[in-house]
């Protein structure tokens, strides 16, 4: 791949990631202003929605108002109308086009608008492309994605599946230029395939210089895969087959590195020289065997903690590298918070009532039309950028 066409493409990412730290930045100074001015255009533009109708939004002025006409609400409270917007029904829970349902717990779904999709693309995508641009490791090298893509598109028009999958498969340009594993190859792969496929291509290109993860676990089943199955995999990339080209070269480099390897010790610098930093996005979810990572990657290579996400929306952007530290978002989540000693839900807290020190369960309302949500995450709060609480998952 051409070297020189990766670093274009890389720029951009970094462009559009400083774009997006510039405008947190301002809006971080006063948060509560930017969460008055959400609730207020939410309630604006879906007042003739079938939930806005039903509660009132052509009557909500201030953000007493809609927490007065809106009550606190739960998945169970949305399925009818999810069932509608996959019908391909508008004006239902949100004005603003639903073009995405994430899934979660192997079942549930979840409304993204157009506006909660650009949401994540922005402070979770884009932010994290941003601090890897700064601390160099945007290069000329590849970008090892290892990330769920498998789409499905209703006859409606809603895509249903990983949203972080979805932002790979829209950046057609990135996705021939810069990632070494072809976005089409795994989409169409069946589940026994794909972390062949993904430890075959991940082998056969020794120009890695970035990964990028749903979860810190796959790239652990990634190494221990190679671990197992190497001979096999090296053999393929010697004669070359239906997915990788003839390479020798690197048959006998990765050949070289295997024969002495210790099942379990550092590996991912010995066979991607160049690779020094993993975007890891579900940081809900990092437990002790993250150290098993960090012991295969040794101490070169640093982590981007891309925010806290989920299907039901973005809440948090990163904020520096090797920190799960990170920045509420107040322009596209409005945030309400339950202190974890409240036995219910009728007392919430803004986010500029909240304190360093404390645990809350979040409470969200987001661009995608899901409204006083109980998000079942609990937040500790850990310091402020600027005005704005800096929150870590507390487990």
């Amino acid at each position: 791949m051409d070297e020189r066409t990766i670093k274009i493409v890389n720029e951009a990412r970094w462009t559009d990631g400083q774009i997006v730290r510039n405008r947190l930045d301002d809006i971080s100074y006063a948060p509560m202003g930017c969460q008055e001015d959400l609730v207020l255009r939410i309630a604006r533009e879906n007042a003739k929605t079938a939930f806005g109708r039903e509660h009132g939004f052509d009557r909500i002025s201030n953000i007493n108002d809609f927490r007065t006409r809106v009550p606190v609400s739960v998945y169970d409270d949305y399925p009818g109308y999810i069932e509608r917007i996959s019908n391909g029904e508008r004006n239902v829970l949100t004005a603003y086009l639903t073009e995405h349902l994430s899934t979660y717990e192997g079942y549930k779904k979840l409304p993204q608008s157009r506006w909660g999709v650009q949401a994540f693309y922005d402070y979770n995508f884009c932010a994290a492309f941003y601090i890897a641009g700064n601390e160099g490791y945007l290069t000329g090298g590849m970008t090892l994605n290892l990330v769920d893509n498998h789409i499905e598109q209703l006859p409606s028009g809603v895509y249903v599946g990983n949203l972080l999958g979805r932002q790979l498969i829209k950046r057609e340009f990135d996705n021939d230029q810069v990632y070494a594993i072809p976005i089409d190859v795994i989409k169409s792969a069946g589940q026994n395939d794909i972390l062949y496929i993904r430890a075959l291509y991940a082998l056969a290109q020794k120009n890695i210089s970035l990964a990028i993860c749903d979860h810190y676990s796959e790239m652990i089943d990634l190494l221990r895969y190679i671990e197992k199955h190497w001979p096999r995999l090296t053999n393929e990339i010697e004669q070359g087959n239906s997915y990788v080209k003839h390479d020798a070269e690197r048959a006998d480099e990765i050949r070289q590195i295997m024969e002495v390897h210790h099942i379990g010790s550092q590996l991912v610098t010995k066979l991607w020289p160049d690779l020094r930093c993993m975007l890891i996005y579900d940081v809900c979810c990092l437990t002790t065997s993250f150290e098993l990572l960090r012991t295969y990657s040794g101490r070169n290579v640093h982590y981007i903690f891309a925010g806290i996400n989920s299907a039901i929306g973005s809440f948090s952007m990163p904020l520096n590298i090797d920190d799960p530290q990170t920045v509420l978002i107040p322009d596209s989540v409005f945030y309400e918070f339950k202190p974890v000693e409240a036995k219910d839900y009728r007392d919430l807290l803004t986010l500029d009532q909240v304190e360093m020190g404390k645990s809350y369960e979040l409470v969200a309302t987001t661009l995608s039309g899901l409204y006083r949500y109980r998000t079942n995450k609990i937040f500790y709060i850990v310091g402020h950028h600027h005005e704005t609480p800096t929150v870590i998952i507390d487990k």
